[in-house]
């Protein structure tokens, strides 16, 4: 069960639900606390990836951060797309430090662009799905250059996620799995429509939840 924070709730009901989401919030933030490398993920999700990830991977992630950090370290590249500049020169300074050079990270800020439409799958035009933030087009359609059934691991972290997961879906080879952040929100149904049929495994700690997909036909698919 989780405890979902309403924006511009007030009065004691509301009070008494944000304190209980603090307690329940409290594991994570002294894991976050204690390793910059800890990814702000569900901690059951969290170990589920340290044990299937594997040296030989190639993933991909929209929203760079702790996550980087965590995939660099366990496979062997990443591709990084973020949407913010001065974010986006924090990790890349954070990532040099460390020596991390497995880690392709792209800027793509929201902008006029349109992205690229004609190059989206078929999954757009089955569920009729329009995108809701047109100004993240060119963010959600970077992973197109990407072959299909290619990517071991997608991450979805950042923003128009729905779009995102539309693009991705089809880039996971058999067997290969979408990390979806923050999946209790409805607006993200979409996603699980259009994965219909998946292994799915949700994490949840009573604040947030984190789901991960898996794509039918690989050795555990």
């Amino acid at each position: 069960m989780l405890i979902r924070y309403t924006p511009g709730r007030t009065g004691l009901a509301e009070g008494l639900r944000r304190a209980a989401r603090a307690v329940l919030y409290l594991p994570t933030a002294c894991r976050l606390a204690r390793d910059p490398g800890y990814p702000w993920l569900n901690a059951g999700a969290v170990r589920w990836l340290d044990r299937h990830l594997a040296p030989a991977m190639v993933g991909f992630e929209w929203g760079a951060g702790r996550s980087t950090l965590f995939f660099a370290a366990r496979v062997a590249r990443l591709t990084t797309i973020e949407h913010k500049e001065k974010w986006r020169r924090r990790v890349a300074q954070l990532l040099a430090r460390r020596g991390v050079g497995n880690v392709t990270l792209r800027f793509v800020p929201p902008s006029d662009v349109p992205g690229r439409p004609e190059r989206r799958p078929a999954l757009w035009r089955e569920l009729g799905y329009a995108p809701q933030k047109p100004e993240f087009a060119a963010y959600a359609d970077a992973i197109l250059d990407v072959a299909e059934a290619s990517l071991d691991f997608v991450c979805i972290d950042g923003r128009a996620r729905v779009a995102c997961a539309l693009n991705a879906l089809p880039r996971l080879r058999p067997g290969g799995f979408l990390v979806l952040d923050n999946s209790e929100w409805e607006k993200y149904a979409p996603i699980f429509t259009a994965a219909a049929g998946w292994p799915r495994l949700d994490f949840e700690n009573g604040v947030w939840r984190t789901t991960i997909l898996r794509r039918p036909g690989g050795a555990n698919g």
